[in-house]
């Protein structure tokens, strides 16, 4: 048995051809074949199912086809062990973060990070949270960094700050003047939320709800930015939720327009989450204390401040 044959099985479940399979391995197909066949020799068993059209795996084959691909996966990890024990920290680093989050965050540190560790290639995507889990499960990324608490089978997460989330009012409404804001009064206003599958959203919903009924009817507007939902309210009555870091990216002109809570002193906790096998222990130790480093020190723990549940 060899990383070759398991790698054509996988490609061919995926395919479900021999043809294409063949082709994304860039190999011919007899040859592809061939070392599928000896595999299933070796095992005693069928894997796929080849009267059926398009092929299907027959349920041992996929059993053996996911212990597979957590095999091809391990095997990738072997040069990432290597480099652990080097002295200099080097390699590719594939982030995928919030959008919600990296707006604000990666000008911050991404920058000092490249400038300190210049043999690192990173990469950065954004994603939701269900995308990123699923990447860190499949290999396809190192690193995901979202808001936490969540509970994903083998995954492991590090929080590393906790940042407040405030009230962004539209300067013409009855609110302006205030100074904080209760939630109790957002059940009958114009609330601009993010779209669903971002947990920023199911965080806005949990702070405006406020115990109240019939919230519902005021969700009149969705967006995938919360900076495009600053710019509506900037035209049109409402209000919506922002993180802290996004204070950062807020108009000497606009300060009015923010406002804390009264009842409460809603934060949402943010994390570095890795798969558990992964190994590059010394580099996500970097990439966390980097991150804090550029941060206030009062966004580093959570005392006495409510962290929002994401889900």
């Amino acid at each position: 048995m060899t990383l070759q044959q398991l790698q054509y099985i996988v490609t061919l479940n995926e395919e479900k051809n021999f043809v294409s399979a063949a082709e994304k391995c860039f190999v011919t197909q007899p040859a592809l074949t061939t070392q599928i066949k000896k595999l299933e020799n070796q095992l005693g068993i069928i894997i796929f199912d080849r009267s059926k059209k398009p092929l299907i795996a027959t349920e041992v084959g996929l059993k053996v086809i996911e212990q597979a691909k957590y095999v091809l996966l391990q095997s990738q990890k072997i040069p990432d062990l290597i480099k652990e024990y080097q002295t200099d920290l080097s390699g590719n680093l594939k982030i995928g973060i919030l959008p919600t989050i990296g707006l604000y965050l990666l000008p911050l540190f991404i920058n000092p990070f490249l400038s300190r560790f210049p043999e690192i290639n990173v990469h950065v995507s954004e994603n939701i949270t269900e995308t990123i889990i699923k990447q860190l499960h499949n290999g396809s990324i190192d690193v995901g960094i979202i808001a936490t608490p969540v509970n994903y089978k083998n995954i492991i997460t590090i929080p590393i700050y906790y940042e407040e989330m405030y009230a962004y009012i539209s300067k013409q409404h009855a609110f302006i003047q205030n100074e904080r804001i209760s939630t109790q009064n957002l059940v009958d206003e114009d609330l601009w939320l993010l779209s669903s599958g971002h947990c920023f959203r199911n965080q806005m919903i949990r702070i405006c709800k406020g115990g109240q009924k019939g919230l519902q009817h005021s969700f009149t507007y969705e967006s995938n930015s919360i900076e495009t939902l600053k710019r509506i309210i900037a035209s049109k009555p409402g209000i919506t939720i922002i993180p802290e870091l996004a204070l950062l990216e807020v108009a000497k002109s606009e300060e009015k327009q923010i406002k804390k809570f009264d009842d409460i002193t809603p934060i949402r906790q943010i994390s570095i989450v890795v798969n558990r096998a992964f190994l590059k222990e010394r580099l996500i130790e970097k990439l966390k204390n980097e991150i804090k480093s550029v941060l206030p020190k009062h966004m580093l723990n959570s005392s006495g401040r409510d962290i929002v549940d994401p889900f």
